[in-house]
């Protein structure tokens, strides 16, 4: 009896978590997986159009997956070179360097930054008539500018550079929260068998990291299918949908096409793409751990 009045105190406490949870959570979640099966233009009434939505999205000459390309490269290119960056800064930032808290705090700066902001800046850095990229190539000799966010070529590239700008930072602290759990047991003895840095880092760090390298991936990879804002700022996903991610696409349908249905569609697919990323990313820390 004592023990069925204290299962019911406990279901009045939680009460209001849960109403809360499921609220501003669970019901928004099943309102969007429902309107991803309708035809809705946010005014009139929804119509249920079943799979047509994401028959729509399959389709080979579709731009969601132009979309869903341009997304993947986007997440190559930063995840590539944030963790590749951050881990060898982090490294390098380890060891007794002159002026180390400067580096550090100089590094983690952009990571406080409005993401808008940082467009905005990047933006103008790029600009091919009064750029400092620009300017700086016509002072070693570059005479003709060159349109860096106005190439199809080369504006995701660009992008992809902000991004590893901001967020690598970031990284950074988290290996070196990594190196710092590495026993310095493993160097003192690699050291008295004569092993160089190179083969203390491919043989002792790089090992013992690996379940931060996990974490930094699956981070990095789950921020770049979500990017919106940076690329939102510089290009509005042009030239020519070249820098269009899922994201932005999403608005554009939603905000612009006022095709709701569609827009939610999106949503969910990229819900799916992102549980599936970190149900394999699980799957590897175990591994990793065992």
């Amino acid at each position: 009896m004592k023990r069925r009045g204290e299962s019911a105190a406990a279901a009045w406490l939680l009460l209001p978590a849960l109403s809360f949870f499921g609220l501003f959570i669970v019901y928004p979640f099943l309102d969007v997986i429902y309107t991803s099966f309708t035809s809705w233009d946010g005014f009139s009434r929804p119509v249920f159009v079943g799979l047509k939505n994401y028959r729509t999205l399959a389709q080979p000459d579709g731009l969601f997956l132009k979309a869903l390309g341009n997304t993947t490269l986007f997440a190559v290119y930063t995840v590539v070179g944030k963790n590749v960056l951050a881990l060898l800064l982090a490294v390098l930032l380890s060891s007794r360097l002159r002026l180390r808290t400067f580096y550090r705090t100089a590094l983690f700066l952009p990571v406080c930054l409005s993401f808008v902001a940082v467009g905005v800046i990047w933006a103008y850095v790029f600009d091919p008539s009064f750029g400092l990229v620009n300017a700086i190539l016509f002072a070693l000799g570059k005479a003709e500018p060159i349109s860096w966010l106005g190439e199809p070529g080369l504006a995701l590239v660009c992008v992809a550079f902000v991004d590893v700008w901001k967020w690598t930072g970031y990284h950074v602290v988290l290996y070196l929260a990594g190196l710092q759990t590495i026993p310095a047991e493993l160097y003192e003895a690699s050291a008295l068998d004569g092993a160089s840095a190179a083969q203390n880092f491919a043989y002792i760090t790089l090992p013992q990291l690996v379940p931060v390298v996990l974490i930094n991936v699956i981070i990095s990879l789950m921020g770049a299918y979500s990017v919106f804002d940076v690329i939102f700022v510089m290009t509005r996903g042009g030239p020519y949908n070249s820098t269009q991610t899922l994201l932005t696409y999403m608005f554009d349908v939603t905000f612009r096409e006022y095709h709701i249905g569609l827009g939610a569609t999106v949503v969910v697919v990229l819900f799916v793409l992102v549980i599936a990323m970190t149900a394999i990313q699980n799957r590897l820390a175990r591994r990793a751990e065992a």
